[in-house]
């Protein structure tokens, strides 16, 4: 660290942009918040009030919701955030670690073993096991998350004796759609009745052709519910299914504790795989692989069927995210920003679209076609109050379908802001033009709703970074001002009794919102929820503390990114005390600095080679310093190697 390049901001200003002043007055609101929280909707040692009756308990569901509630805590850390919230995560994955150890499943174990989860999909498992990528990256220091790393990829490699290997090698796939450390779960199909639930009306039936189950009302009959839960066994227990490419993220955190080879491999070896099985089906990546390695060996032929694939839950979005996860961990092991093969997937949804008032409607899920009957109705899913057609129930719709593909609907800016921002390709940023909704007009305003990640504006934040949302960093935080506000209020007003909570009771409660920060301080997305890791252009260390973050008083706001550098602003928003920080190119170091031009607004003369992936920049009190930077991308092996480690 002694070596490193530094700059100086040293000219003071007598007005600081209001963007900083509003980023340390969201930090310093979520820093007071989170107590009132770990109060009221924590145990005393930290163990979660949920289930209420722990004695009766028996499932296989709830420890990723445990695992969520704390999920945006350690990126908050390194985001900048108070020191308690490190040690506060610490003690929350080992609390809820050892607490859901101690839970029945029905099968002879509990949910939690050898300190991972059992045996669950990949969907959830990404869901909760985001906190302990998190947490990786803000302590790569700590001894036991790194051995703790290195044991779950393990998992996967097949380097565990005493469970029945996860995944086949000469196959190349994983052997089940349930998978942990007791080894691939078959178990967890029973075959027992697929019983109706309120709930199944808006996801609907896993499969179209067993007969007599036309629509999920049909599975009030025992008989028919019966049928259903029989398919299911056959068709899902055995074999891999797409969902399962987000464990790459899980061997992928292991490698950049220990660049080790091996976690490489595998990486490449088995997404390599999935990626030959969507070229071999024309670019759509197929959901599941029969045990024999044959794509839709248990599904009659059938590319799509698969747990948490095309037709069943949600389609789409459980698809094209973990081809995205998968994708990027390829390009950062690899030193490429190859993003052809999600890039691809998008194209061929979009060319299925149909517009609507302006907006490309896609759609969601495929089935046989002529087999999906009838729909719930639900502003989720509707495509357009136009296509209702009477039924003699008013709670059904008949739902566009075309050609098999149903369930059209806009495509979340997610979707390009990730691709784009590992390819930094201008058609790319097209894309995401092409794709606004007009109807919500989400790209040039903010939209209050409910998001687990507290996110969702991605299209407006690449809008800013094109020039065509210029309020955007005022206003989004704003918003998240609001938001930290609003929990707050929530939990004054919170009468309800901890016996009735449910598992995600406190993610519901959470007051911890990072997308704002994350996109203008890093110049990134927020990571992909079910499974993906951070995702940014930037990081920033406090030099004098030595830790991850923006030191204190301070702000940044990246303002613009091409294919071979950003523009940033940075800020010392107090006029009486000198703060130094280092920043970082890329999330693990991935990219390299190779030179600085900066200086007071207005006035960006001085320059600097850097040709290091870290450089220092030292803040005179009350400056504000603008910097452009020069970036060689993915020239670096990516590590959670510290600046001064």
């Amino acid at each position: 660290m002694e070596d490193m390049k530094r700059i100086t901001a040293d000219l003071p200003q007598n007005r600081i942009p209001q963007w900083a002043h509003l980023q340390r007055r969201l930090i310093d609101t979520m820093n007071a918040a989170v107590d009132p929280v770990v109060e009221k909707y924590l145990h005393p040692d930290g163990r979660f009030m949920w289930p209420p009756d722990e004695t009766d308990f028996r499932s296989i569901d709830g420890l990723d919701d445990a695992y969520e509630s704390f999920h945006s805590w350690p990126l908050f850390y390194l985001l900048g955030g108070h020191e308690k919230f490190l040690s506060l995560s610490h003690r929350e994955y080992d609390v809820v670690t050892e607490q859901f150890g101690h839970y029945a499943t029905g099968h002879g174990h509990p949910m939690v073993v050898k300190e991972y989860e059992q045996g669950y999909d990949w969907m959830h498992q990404g869901e909760g096991y985001q906190f302990f990528y998190l947490l990786n990256l803000a302590d790569p220091g700590n001894t036991k998350n790194r051995e703790r790393a290195i044991r779950y990829a393990g998992f996967y490699l097949n380097e565990d004796p005493e469970i029945e290997p996860n995944y086949d090698p000469e196959r190349k796939m994983l052997k089940c759609c349930y998978l942990g450390s007791m080894g691939p779960a078959y178990r967890n199909f029973t075959g027992e009745p697929w019983t109706y639930a309120d709930w199944k009306q808006h996801y609907g039936l896993p499969f179209h052709d067993v007969e007599g189950v036309v629509t999920v009302e049909d599975l009030k009959d025992e008989r028919k519910a019966l049928k259903m839960g029989l398919a299911m066994r056959e068709r899902m227990s055995h074999g891999d299914t797409a969902v399962n490419l987000f464990s790459s993220s899980m061997v992928m955190n292991a490698y950049l504790h220990t660049g080790d080879r091996k976690y490489r491999d595998w990486i490449n070896e088995y997404t390599g795989a999935w990626r030959r099985r969507a070229a071999e089906n024309g670019g759509l990546i197929p959901d599941n692989v029969g045990p024999n390695g044959i794509v839709g060996e248990c599904m009659g032929g059938r590319w799509y069927g698969g747990y948490y694939g095309w037709t069943w839950p949600h389609g789409f979005p459980y698809v094209m995210e973990p081809v995205i996860a998968a994708a990027q961990n390829g390009c950062l092991l690899n030193r490429t920003d190859d993003m052809e093969w999600p890039r691809e997937l998008l194209r061929l949804m979009m060319g299925r679209g149909i517009e609507r008032d302006g907006t490309l409607h896609v759609p969601q899920k495929y089935a046989d076609p002529g087999s999906v009957q009838e729909y719930r109705a639900s502003d989720r899913f509707l495509l357009d109050p136009e296509a209702k057609m009477v039924t003699g129930r008013e709670d059904f719709d008949v739902l566009l379908v075309i050609d098999g593909w149903f369930e059209f609907q806009p495509v979340p800016g997610l979707f390009p802001a990730h691709i784009l921002q590992v390819s930094r390709d201008p058609a790319d940023l097209e894309t995401a033009k092409e794709l606004r909704n007009h109807k919500t007009d989400s790209y040039r305003r903010i939209n209050h709703f409910y998001a687990k990640n507290q996110g969702g504006h991605d299209d407006a934040w690449l809008n800013y970074l094109d020039g065509g949302y210029p309020s955007y960093p005022e206003e989004i935080l704003e918003h998240n001002i609001f938001q930290v506000y609003d929990r707050m209020k929530i939990m004054r007003e919170d009468t309800q009794d901890p016996a009735t909570y449910g598992d995600a009771y406190l993610q519901q409660r959470n007051p911890i919102t990072c997308e704002g920060l994350t996109q203008l301080t890093m110049g990134g997305p927020l990571p992909i929820y079910n499974g993906g890791l951070l995702q940014v252009s930037v990081r920033y260390f406090d030099a004098e503390k030595k830790r991850p973050g923006l030191p204190e008083d301070t702000a940044a706001l990246v303002s613009k990114i091409t294919g071979d550098g950003l523009e940033l602003t940075l800020v010392n928003t107090i006029p009486v005390e000198r703060r130094e920080m280092i920043v970082q190119s890329g999330a693990f170091g991935e990219h390299g600095f190779t030179e600085v031009m900066y200086g007071p607004p207005g006035a960006v003369g001085s320059r600097l080679r850097i040709d290091d992936r870290c450089f220092k920049v030292a803040m005179l009190p009350g400056t504000v310093l603008d910097v452009k930077v020069g970036m060689r991308r993915f020239c670096n092996d990516p590590s959670y190697r510290q600046p001064w480690s």
